[in-house]
């Protein structure tokens, strides 16, 4: 336990220690604060002169004056506490835009084996989710509970200035408030967080069944679907429930302490007041004092629940930023590549002990177009990886025209490669929009360009709205033969030196096939070109053929001479071409 609490400790000072960039605004929060603190604290004590030096001696001809006074007090205590509200929203937000800001540029900056175990939801929790959190409770919660704290320690010394009797009797529902905040403080924030989860659990629902909605009618599956979106819908609404039935208890027992605390101050005061111990303007200001309790003792003693969580939710996110498994964006950054490409003994794990590659040596010369051939696992797309460099090798080098990889900048590397991965994924936009990420200085004449050389351009004008067709989101207007001539498009306007295309024609019919190893032959002469080949009729157009078995080189040569030797791949083309 007290590791738990140096550890949140040391996150709680890392927190306030990044958060102080915005020094200058803190400063006018604390300004703010105390400004406030100090005119709500003013107020009944000028109330209390007004009534014991003007009211009560008759001296009503100079009662304008502290009229006035006690009028200031008012403005004042209602722009600064406006000051203080608008100013902690202001850096609250500027604290949530550093921590968004930070874990985006982290999750893009992080190696691809690092999402392998991660889910899309929980990153996403962590970014949007966790970060509100932290910016409800210990940025806006913590400074209002300062402000709250500072009010509640200037309340109980201005009535201890007044009277110490007076202050005895007013702070006796103190400890019932305290018990009451604690006791329902808790349950009202559990019951809350709990009705967060129940709303995350039925935008889950809603997400998969639109997500998968094809699958959902071709199953059968919507009264299932709905019955589940039903069962979520009533566990929120219970959870609702909860946190109204704590609220509808704990309100009116608080406003019940706060009544307590005034009859009681009351009572006790017109005894004193009649007896001459103390005046009514003294009484008068306590009862004002006692009805300014109830709000800073509730924000005060709920703060700790509301930390726990907003320090677990620094957790998750100091998890992420702190993780090590980030890409290096060091080394010599290159203009241009010649297209060489070499491999000495690489092998790579993507577990320990588990290799997928074993002493791969391969040497591709700048302007060859090569396949690579194998059974699925094989350990093609590793290797396509690892020339990509989202993955470096276990052991072994890869060499770029007679560089080490390891000492050149990983993105220029990539800047000069054209990648068509797997699945093809569009993002929301156009088409044309969609090829020109791979280039954002491309102009519209450029893509239709690229298109035409491509043989896509009468299939894209063929499109409701041409270039300008909107994609839908993750592409899903778009078949996936087309989303992947899209992806051809797209690899190929940036003017790559080298090409990957990793199953590029897996899901392209024949007669769309047939258009892309035409526009290929043209367009891969005079790059390096890397095919992982599914439909082995491409490992016509390549100058050699790579075949992969269980990670390691066990043929190579042109398509002819791998025929003539009637081995793996002969067989593996034989039994494909039926």
């Amino acid at each position: 336990m007290k590791r738990k609490n140096q550890n949140s400790l040391a996150i709680f000072k890392r927190f306030l220690t990044e958060a102080f960039v915005h020094r200058k605004l803190l400063a006018l929060i604390l300004f703010a604060i105390i400004g406030s603190t100090i005119s709500t604290l003013a107020a009944p004590y000028i109330l209390r002169i007004a009534i014991d030096e003007y009211i009560v001696p008759g001296r009503f001809e100079e009662l304008a004056g502290i009229a006035l006074l006690y009028l200031i007090a008012l403005t004042g205590q209602w722009l600064f506490t406006t000051l203080q509200t608008y100013t902690v929203q202001v850096f609250g937000q500027r604290v949530l835009f550093d921590l968004r800001a930070r874990l985006q540029r982290k999750l893009l900056d992080s190696k691809l084996d690092y999402f392998k175990d991660k889910k899309t939801g929980d990153l996403v929790s962590r970014i949007i989710n966790d970060t509100s959190m932290v910016n409800d409770v210990l940025v806006s919660g913590l400074l209002g509970g300062i402000g709250s704290l500072l009010s509640l320690i200037g309340i109980i010394g201005a009535m201890l200035l007044l009277d110490v009797r007076l202050t005895v009797v007013a702070m006796s529902t103190i400890p019932l408030m305290v018990f009451i905040s604690k006791y329902f403080g808790g349950r009202i924030y559990r019951a809350y967080r709990d009705t967060r989860q129940k709303i995350a659990k039925i935008s889950t629902i809603v997400e998969e069944s639109v997500s998968g909605i094809e699958t959902v009618k071709a199953f059968g599956r919507e009264p299932m679907v709905e019955e589940e979106f039903s069962r979520a819908s009533k566990e929120t609404v219970r959870a609702y429930m909860r946190v109204a039935y704590y609220m509808g208890f704990f309100w009116p027992l608080m406003n019940i302490s706060s009544l307590i605390s005034i009859v009681v101050v009351l009572g006790y005061g017109s005894y004193l007041a009649y007896t001459g111990a103390v005046s009514l303007g003294i009484v008068v200001a306590f009862v004002q004092y006692t009805q300014r309790f109830r709000g800073p003792i509730n924000n005060v003693v709920s703060m700790y629940d509301s930390l726990q969580s907003a320090l677990a939710s620094l957790v998750r996110i100091y998890e992420v930023l702190d993780d090590e498994n980030t890409e290096e964006t060091t080394g010599e950054k290159i203009d241009r590549l010649k297209g060489e490409i070499e491999l000495r003994e690489v092998w790579f794990e993507y577990e320990p002990g588990n290799p997928v590659l074993k002493n791969v040596n391969l040497h591709i010369k700048p302007g060859e177009t090569i396949a690579l051939v194998g059974r699925t696992g094989a350990g093609k797309t590793t290797l396509a990886n690892l020339i990509m460099r989202f993955y470096d090798p276990t052991k072994g080098q890869i060499l770029y025209d007679g560089k080490d990889s390891r000492l050149l900048d990983k993105r220029s590397i990539r800047a000069r490669i054209g990648y068509v991965p797997q699945e093809t994924y569009l993002f929301p936009g156009t088409i044309a929009e969609n090829i020109q990420i791979a280039n954002p200085n491309a102009t519209k004449e450029d893509v239709v360009n690229v298109c035409k050389e491509l043989g896509i351009h009468e299939f894209i004008i063929r499109l409701p709205q041409g270039y300008d067709t909107p994609a839908g989101e993750a592409g899903k207007l778009l078949s996936v033969g087309e989303k992947q001539l899209i992806s051809l498009a797209r690899a190929l306007i940036r003017d790559p030196d080298i090409i990957v295309l990793d199953e590029a024609l897996s899901s392209v019919d024949s007669k769309t096939e047939h258009l892309i190893h035409r526009a290929l032959r043209r367009l891969l002469q005079g790059r390096t070109s890397i095919i992982i080949a599914h439909r082995l009729a491409v490992t016509k157009i390549v100058d050699r053929i790579i075949v992969i078995d269980s990670g390691e080189i066990i043929e190579d040569g042109s398509f002819k001479e791998l025929m003539r030797k009637e081995g793996y791949f002969y067989r593996l083309y034989v039994s494909q071409k039926g």
